[in-house]
């Protein structure tokens, strides 16, 4: 054998030898994890995180539980310890069980920030928490009841020794991001540590806050009525999917609605196609080979109350469409319809502004759907989406609903003036 040789044997042999020492040791933790009465999970299914929606959960459409500790405190509070992942976040979660159901509530202190995607409003820090902490909660009231002295004392002597403490309620879960996972002999005194946290949001008289039970199901951040599917071909055969090509199939599925909103469908739809190329050696010999590629599309439609003539609205191309009494509108957007008439009952001009404020993705009224061109598939892109055409369908005038058969809007309008933010 040559120097090469005996190099690559001894690059093998590191190789193997590294990795029997990694299993060893992952095995003596496992061990020592059930020599407590714990229980461990290599691969947990979502059910392990299906009540669970607020940041890192409930963000995104790729989410992966991966290694799972569950039991008992010392005081026999159940926790969970599980590795989680998803496009935004991805680390160790720790949390404990609470006695009630309540609502959200963020409280960070010492060395961390506030979680990817947390939307809710700051409140004031008690005084006894002292400075570096943060409050944050969707209801401020709630949050004054639930912090109260004795959290503040449990709080501030958990986070004693550690750099920063990340602490949530979602729904009858303490959550704490970076457990001590690695050290089960600093794991079990953290878990009963956040055991005594818990006991004091148990022992306020929060009974009033108590929110009810949800169903089991993957959901989303701030959209309790958004749910996941994952796959469902049978859209391939109802929906705008591009046709051409072979081996379709979808990914991603998710419905939902927001509020009185209308309700949607949206996902990811694949498909291939495959050609053929030719090439001349120097030789001059022909070869031939068939190339297979891959696409995708987002696909994104919201199912209407009523049959709706035809009307396309998007960014202004090479059609200019439908010319409109605002130079400005007309400079950004592109309006085609069958029947112009009622093209302008409907673009009028808040509905205008509405539209030049709020960019939304390109989008077409065809019976019974809007069906959006989002060009990616995402939470924010949907979110977004759903807002808009609530808002879009709540500037229609009544009377063109009533020419549509219908008696009354079927969407009020929304006492707020925000407009969505464009993605």
């Amino acid at each position: 054998m040559g120097v090469t040789g005996l190099i690559i044997l001894l690059l093998v042999g590191v190789g193997v030898a590294v990795a029997v020492v990694l299993l060893l040791r992952r095995q003596r933790y496992i061990q020592s994890l059930r020599d407590r009465g714990w229980a461990f999970v290599n691969s947990p299914t979502f059910d392990a995180v299906a009540r669970l929606h607020n940041p890192p959960f409930g963000i995104g459409f790729h989410r992966k539980p991966d290694d799972q500790i569950t039991g008992f405190t010392t005081s026999g509070r159940p926790f969970q310890v599980i590795e989680y992942r998803s496009e935004h976040w991805s680390g160790w979660v720790g949390m404990v069980t609470l006695s009630r159901r309540l609502p959200e509530l963020w409280i960070t202190g010492g060395q961390t920030q506030p979680r990817y995607g947390v939307a809710v409003v700051g409140v004031p820090t008690p005084a006894q928490l002292g400075p570096g902490w943060q409050l944050g909660a969707m209801n401020p009231a709630f949050a004054a009841e639930a912090v109260t002295p004795q959290l503040c004392e449990r709080l501030t002597a958990m986070a004693a020794g550690q750099p920063g403490v990340n602490l949530s309620i979602d729904g009858d879960q303490l959550v704490v991001l970076d457990p001590p996972r690695k050290e089960v002999d600093l794991l079990g005194p953290w878990l009963d540590q956040l055991d005594t946290v818990a006991a004091a949001v148990d022992a306020a008289p929060l009974d009033h806050w108590i929110e009810p039970e949800q169903p089991p199901r993957l959901t989303f951040y701030h959209h309790p009525d958004w749910y996941w599917i994952g796959r469902d071909d049978s859209l391939l055969q109802v929906t705008p999917v591009t046709r051409s090509g072979h081996d379709h199939s979808t990914s991603e599925v998710i419905r939902g609605r927001d509020g009185d909103g209308p309700p949607f469908v949206a996902f990811t739809h694949h498909w291939k196609t495959t050609r053929t190329e030719t090439t001349t050696d120097s030789e001059g010999r022909s070869h031939t080979r068939t190339v297979t590629e891959n696409h995708s599309e987002a696909i994104l439609g919201f199912q209407l109350p009523t049959q709706m003539p035809p009307l396309r609205v998007g960014r202004r191309g090479l059609g200019h469409g439908i010319s409109f009494e605002s130079g400005a509108f007309n400079e950004q957007f592109g309006v085609h319809a069958q029947d112009t008439k009622y093209a302008y009952d409907v673009i009028h001009p808040r509905q205008m502004e509405y539209l030049m404020a709020s960019s939304p993705a390109s989008f077409e009224l065809a019976g019974d759907w809007a069906w959006f061109s989002p060009g990616v598939h995402s939470q924010p892109t949907v979110a977004h989406s759903s807002l808009f055409l609530r808002g879009f369908l709540a500037r229609i005038p009544r009377f063109v609903w009533r020419n549509l058969g219908l008696a009354e809007s079927p969407y009020p309008p929304i006492e707020t003036s925000t407009v969505p933010t464009a993605q």
